[in-house]
C-alpha cells in the first residue's frame, strides 16, 4: 500500500505497522465504549440510589423518566461496545484482510449509534411528555446526560479515523 506525502515520493506503509494500528485504535475505542457504558449505568444507579427507589420514595416518580432516557444511552453504548469487541476479534484472529477498511466500518457503525441514540432520547422523552408532563423535565436532563454517549462516539470516530491516515 502506499500514500503520496507532499513533496514527496510514495511511502510504502508495512501491512503490518497497518494492522497494528487498527488493533491499537480498536483497543483503545473497545476500552472508552465499555467505560461509557459502566459510566453510565452508574450515573442511573446513583441517580436511583439517591431518590431512594427501590424503597418506593417520594423521589421515584421524579427520576424514573430520567433514568429510563439513561437506559437507551446505555443501551446503545453497550451494542457500540459489542460492535468494537466484534471488530477486535477480527482483527486479532487476522481475518480482516484490509484493517483501513474494518475501521472505517466501524466508524460508520458508531455513525448510526450515535443517530439512533440521540433519537432514542427525543422518543423516549416524547413518551413522557404524553403519558406524564410532569415528568418532561426529568427526563430532558436524562436525555442531556445520555446525548453524552453521541459524544463519546464522536471521539472514538476521531481515533479511528487518525489510525487510518
Amino acid at each position: 500500500m502506499s500514500e503520496q506525502s507532499p513533496g514527496a515520493g510514495p511511502v510504502v506503509v508495512d501491512p503490518e505497522v497497518r494492522a497494528a494500528l487498527a488493533l491499537r485504535a480498536v483497543t483503545t475505542a473497545v476500552a472508552v465504549l465499555a467505560a461509557t457504558a459502566v459510566g453510565i449505568g452508574l450515573i442511573a444507579a446513583g441517580t436511583a440510589s439517591m431518590a431512594r427507589v427501590e424503597e418506593g420514595g417520594e423521589g421515584a416518580q421524579v427520576v424514573i423518566p430520567g433514568i429510563s432516557v439513561l437506559m437507551v444511552g446505555q443501551l446503545v453504548a453497550l451494542v457500540a461496545t459489542g460492535l468494537a469487541a466484534w471488530v477486535l476479534v477480527r482483527l486479532v484472529r487476522r481475518r480482516v484482510p484490509e484493517p483501513d477498511r474494518a475501521l472505517e466500518g466501524l466508524s460508520r457503525a458508531l455513525g448510526l449509534c450515535s443517530r439512533v441514540v440521540l433519537a432514542g432520547c427525543v422518543l423516549v422523552i416524547l413518551v413522557w411528555v404524553f403519558a406524564r408532563p410532569s415528568a418532561a423535565l426529568s427526563a430532558v436532563i436524562g436525555a442531556l446526560v445520555s446525548a453524552q454517549v453521541a459524544v463519546v462516539f464522536g471521539v472514538v470516530r476521531g481515533i479511528l479515523q487518525r489510525a487510518r491516515t
